[in-house]
């Protein structure tokens, strides 16, 4: 390995760490709560929960600009110092997104939540894996968006660098946002085919050997699941290098429509052939049995990681 290779390779991984240490920072310092005392102080479980499921959001978008091929010339050290900056920018960027999908997730997933008071107030693990799942979610909406270039036959001849970063930072914004329609649309059907309220249950403080619990873990651990679930295939439709709206939009609404579909129809299957004579809703959502969640979350993401890699 060159000299200016091996400086590039370490001035990638000094880099990732850099925006991972932003995203911890982000984090808290946009929190409408004091995060860092919740985080160490308090030892709340459900803030470190929904701090996981953001770091784990931006994971997976590094993942996924560092695997992705470089245009930059191993020969010259100002294109893979340009490289080092779009990774910068595509990070940062992402942070932003990725803090922006937890509002949004307040104001129309989970619909009717004070997220503030399920997190700090109620320690509502549940709530906290909500928002884990609609990170992730988000992050490998991001991932894929990312994943895919612009086809050079579509864009305009001697085109610099810097523009097409920007025509495709914007084609990424556009998929994140279609994303966040699809898993405000998922969670609505997710809510409307379920047995119970599922926000209620959620939501639902109980007592527990004298203690008062916050909220149902399981219906949260269920909830977040789908959300990763659709994430997947939301993945698999962006991922595409970009052709033309019509194509990619084509190629991203029909994994999105796979997953709507084919979700809830495997949740099914999994009620009742793989919990045997259990009834899933009832061990969810009345016995707020963590391990029917667990299945019901490992069967979804087995069948999603499969539509994501076929489609």
């Amino acid at each position: 390995m060159s000299g200016v290779m091996a400086a590039y390779t370490a001035g990638l991984v000094l880099l990732t760490a850099g925006l991972l240490l932003a995203a911890r920072v982000a984090y808290v310092r946009l929190s409408r709560f004091d995060a860092e005392h919740e985080l160490t102080t308090a030892d709340n479980p459900a803030v470190g929960t929904s701090l996981f499921g953001f770091l784990a959001g931006v994971v997976i978008v590094l993942a996924s600009l560092l695997g992705s091929e470089s245009l930059a010339d191993p020969n010259e050290p100002a294109e893979l110092a340009w490289d080092l900056v779009e990774v910068a920018l595509y990070g940062l960027v992402s942070i932003v997104l990725l803090k922006l999908s937890g509002w949004i997730n307040d104001k129309v997933i989970l619909l009717g939540f004070e997220n503030r008071k399920e997190l700090v107030d109620d320690r509502n693990v549940g709530a906290g894996a909500v928002l884990c799942g609609t990170y992730i979610a988000s992050g490998l909406v991001l991932a894929g968006a990312f994943a895919g270039r612009i086809d050079p036959s579509v864009l305009p001849p001697d085109l610099g660098r810097g523009e097409v970063f920007l025509r495709e930072l914007g084609t990424a914004v556009a998929f994140f946002a279609l994303g966040q329609v699809v898993l405000a649309l998922y969670g609505f059907v997710y809510s409307k085919l379920s047995k119970v309220n599922v926000h209620k249950a959620i939501e639902g403080d109980y007592v527990k050997d004298g203690v008062k619990h916050g909220g149902n873990l399981a219906a949260g651990l269920a909830f977040g699941g789908h959300l990763v679930a659709i994430g997947l295939l939301l993945w698999s439709g962006a991922r595409h290098d970009f052709v033309n709206w019509p194509q990619n939009l084509t190629w991203f609404g029909v994994a999105a429509g796979v997953g709507v579909v084919a979700l809830p129809v495997w949740r099914l299957f999994v009620d009742h052939v793989l919990m045997g004579k259990a009834d899933l809703a009832r061990e969810i959502y009345e016995d707020r049995n963590v391990n029917a969640a667990l299945l019901e979350t490992s069967a979804l993401l087995g069948l999603a990681v499969a539509l994501a890699l076929v489609l």
